[in-house]
């Protein structure tokens, strides 16, 4: 099998294609991003149509949170057996399911396109690890993973920024729809423009039974999976019903309130672009999540506890930077592994993945029903900012994976 650390070089990994590939792959996650946030804004106008309770209404983020979680590892087992660019392509025309909106009539009808949205991007996020892999050096991997998840990032805040606004124009149901076209017209771009490198793993390289057994027990991915979980589910529970907390209890308009709630994704680009530069010019990975886990779970507090805008405010950009600084680090740890190749990435990556919706998976729900119970968002929005302080101990207890760790014990050696 071929490590990462040994990449085959491909005519189609010229510097024309592999942008082309990286660009296609940031659009991805781009439009995706804006679909999956854009529900969380205009959950007043869906329950008002549809008549259900905050519960309920909360299953439209949390359902795709959790057929992520569910279906993400066998998306890895596929990655390593099909041709990535028609699998890839087929899927992400696939997720763009929610142009179907406008023609629902029922708020079973919704969940159900949510589902089918949720399991469209599990099948084919694995798929990106061996892409990149044979698209780009392991130096360049901090930055590429750095700039497509920040395009992730962007989504989210274009999501929460504009789904309220457009929707009190056309409609939310309109909305969604429109987003959904954006969606179908790019995996439409990838099947026409993409030119993915072949495998020098080939079918030898398909994951086995036993491959994917080491990759459950693999420490530094449990490790990563649990730091991304406390700091996601966090982040599902404060940017699904901060806007409706900041409408009800702040006499924010929604326009307002899903504009100071997109601070969090705004910011989040500082962190993502940021995280994934420092480390590769440091070389070190623990920091990127010692620091943002001293300070996560203290942001997440004063979104909801200061009176002050200002603080509030405040909060909301230090939270963003917290919550996406450590992210493309985590992507590419599992890449230094000693021995890594294209299928235990992907299972690594899926095995993050998994952990962090299942962790998140209740967020949304629970402050939904918590809240419905006890009359108060405090109670349920400070058990998830508890919970984030999780980011910090596992940096503590992290294995250092980067260059800067052997290039720092060559100087000490030499000296």
């Amino acid at each position: 099998m071929t490590a990462i650390n040994e990449p085959i070089v491909h005519a189609a990994s010229r510097r024309g294609q592999r942008w082309v590939i990286g660009g296609l792959l940031a659009l991805f996650n781009l439009v995706y991003g804006v679909n999956f946030a854009a529900v969380g804004p205009i959950l007043p106008l869906i329950r008002d149509d549809y008549g259900v309770s905050r519960g309920q209404a909360g299953l439209l983020v949390t359902l795709v949170i959790v057929l992520h979680g569910v279906c993400i590892l066998p998306g890895a087992i596929l990655a390593s057996r099909v041709s990535l660019k028609p699998y890839v392509g087929a899927l992400w025309v696939l997720c763009g399911c929610m142009a179907l909106t406008s023609a629902l009539d029922s708020f079973g009808a919704a969940l159900g396109l949510r589902a089918v949205f949720g399991v469209a991007f599990a099948l084919l996020f694995p798929a990106t690890a061996p892409i990149l892999m044979r698209t780009f050096s392991s130096r360049e991997m901090p930055v590429v993973n750095g700039v497509i998840a920040s395009a992730f990032t962007a989504g989210n805040m274009l999501g929460t920024f504009l789904a309220a606004p457009i929707a009190l124009q056309i409609g939310w149901q309109d909305t969604l729809s429109l987003m959904g076209v954006v969606m179908v017209a790019g995996g439409l771009a990838w099947l026409a423009l993409a030119r993915v490198p072949s495998s020098g793993e080939a079918k030898a390289g398909a994951l086995s039974l036993k491959g994917l057994g080491s990759a459950l027990k693999n420490r530094v991915t449990l490790l990563m999976g649990f730091a991304d979980g406390a700091s996601y589910a966090q982040y599902a529970a404060l940017v699904t019903w901060l806007p409706t907390f900041y409408n009800q209890e702040r006499g924010m308009s929604l326009t307002e309130a899903g504009f100071i709630v997109g601070l969090v994704p705004l910011t989040g680009l500082v962190g993502t672009l940021g995280g994934g530069f420092l480390s590769a010019r440091v070389g070190l990975r623990r920091p990127f999540f010692i620091v943002p886990g001293c300070i996560l779970g203290l942001a997440g507090f004063g979104t909801f506890l200061f009176d002050s805008d200002a603080l509030t405010v405040a909060s909301l950009l230090v939270l963003g930077v917290a919550s996406y600084a450590y992210f493309p680090v985590m992507l590419t740890v599992p890449m230094e592994v000693k021995g890594a190749t294209e299928s235990s990435v992907a299972v690594s990556w899926s095995i993050i993945y998994m952990m962090a919706n299942g962790m998140a998976m209740t967020s949304p729900v629970a402050v939904g029903y918590m809240t419905d119970a006890m009359g108060s968002y405090a109670p349920s929005f400070s058990v998830w900012a508890g919970l984030a302080f999780g980011l910090l101990v596992v940096g503590v207890l992290l294995p250092e994976t980067g260059p800067g760790r052997r290039a720092s014990r060559a100087a000490q050696g030499t000296g």
